[in-house]
């Protein structure tokens, strides 16, 4: 029964015995018991992700989906673990979860996430975007708005203190097409949750400044509150200032106008990184991930 239920490659059973074996189970209710399974094999199921964020956005909420149902075509299973507990005295995860490999969305050259994920003993896979990628997002976003004309740029940030990481790249990137275009650096500021507070922040960043305007938004949920925004101010998108957002989330065609925006081809780097993290789990070397595609996705705010 153990041979059929655990798919034993060496043994030569009869379809029509298998078949019976599986009814059998299904009519008893067997599941096969974890704990027994890891000592017998010397390993888990188990792929951890760390995120230390405070929300899952779309566009990484997607991406971990397709990986998950990638991993589980392999026989495993994605878990993920984010949010504040990082920096909590509660009990260690590790005591409860017993992963066979973590993937770390975290920057591991901070003391305090080595220590959380050091007490796992496992081999830990980074999954952090490298710096130059991020920087190519924030070139991308800007040198698109200059080729369309757009002489006068301003970068828009997230209130989130959990990816300022990502924002500092991609308005270093910023500055770096302004600079080839011998042009001044982007003016910045922080959009407020509040529409209100949003429509006012934004009339006086752009008061003094004559338009048309360029707006090279951190994501495409900081995109919607410019439009929104700029909507209420009664400044015409794009024509008195165009907007791009970054991450090409499902929603960005719905919104008015529809939502010009960075694409990351995921898919594309997909299968060569689940080989990288099975091979990670087997305490084999790795190269680095491919590097990711980016493409400007062509709507009507910009």
């Amino acid at each position: 029964m153990s041979y059929v239920l655990n798919d034993d490659p060496h043994q030569s059973i009869p379809p029509e015995t298998r078949e019976r074996v599986h009814k059998a189970a299904q009519m008893l209710g067997y599941h096969p018991f974890t704990p027994a399974r890891i000592l017998r094999t010397g390993q888990s199921q188990l792929v951890l992700a760390v995120l230390p964020f405070e929300q899952i956005d779309p566009a990484l909420a997607r991406n971990l989906k397709a990986l998950e149902a990638r991993l589980a075509a392999h026989g495993l299973t994605l878990l993920c673990s984010f949010g504040q507990h990082l920096r909590t005295k509660t009990t260690h995860p590790s005591f409860n979860v017993t992963p066979t490999v973590i993937l770390s969305y975290a920057d591991e050259a901070d003391p305090t996430i080595a220590a959380f994920l050091a007490p796992f003993h496992v081999p830990i896979f980074s999954m952090m975007s490298p710096e130059t990628l991020q920087q190519a997002v924030g070139r991308m976003q800007a040198s698109y708005l200059l080729e369309h004309g757009k002489r006068q740029l301003f970068f828009i940030a997230s209130q989130r203190e959990d990816v300022h990481f990502l924002m500092h790249n991609r308005l270093l990137g910023v500055r770096q097409a302004c600079a080839q275009w011998a042009l001044e650096s982007p003016s910045v500021c922080i959009i407020p949750s509040s529409r209100e507070d949003g429509r006012l922040v934004l009339r006086d960043l752009l008061a003094g400044c004559a338009p048309p305007w360029g707006i090279c938004c951190y994501n495409d949920e900081v995109a919607f509150a410019v439009i929104a925004a700029l909507t209420d101010e009664g400044i015409a998108i794009p024509e008195g200032a165009a907007v791009i957002g970054c991450d090409d989330i499902p929603l960005a065609p719905f919104c008015i106008p529809s939502l010009t925006t960075i694409h990351f081809d995921t898919e594309r780097t997909l299968d060569p990184l689940v080989e990288m993290i099975m091979a990670t789990a087997h305490g084999e070397s790795v190269n680095e991930v491919p590097q990711m595609v980016i493409s400007v996705i062509e709507r009507k705010s910009a």
